[in-house]
């Protein structure tokens, strides 16, 4: 069964730190989702993971993967017309 979430990514580059939300959805095992969205986010691999930061780095970009909530389909229907949509 599909479900329907918001992620978010944070970006910390030198001591700016920013998040980005981004909807999606998935039948599949969410976390698995939001990992990949993390690591490819700025173009990054796998070998870009740092297990001391819990993060991927991309061109001195440090990207962490804050996960996902479940929303309702009612409200992905919403705000998808507003967010971007992965």
């Amino acid at each position: 069964m599909t479900r329907y979430y918001i992620g978010t990514i944070q970006e910390c580059n030198g001591d700016f730190e920013y998040e980005t939300k981004y909807l999606f959805e998935t039948a599949k095992d969410p976390d698995l989702y939001t990992r990949l969205v993390a690591m490819t986010w700025r173009g990054g691999e796998e070998e870009d993971w740092d297990e001391s930061h819990d993060g991927f780095w991309s061109e001195g970009t440090l990207i962490h993967d804050y996960g996902s909530t479940e929303i309702p389909r009612s409200d992905y229907m919403v705000l998808k017309k507003y967010l971007s949509v992965l």
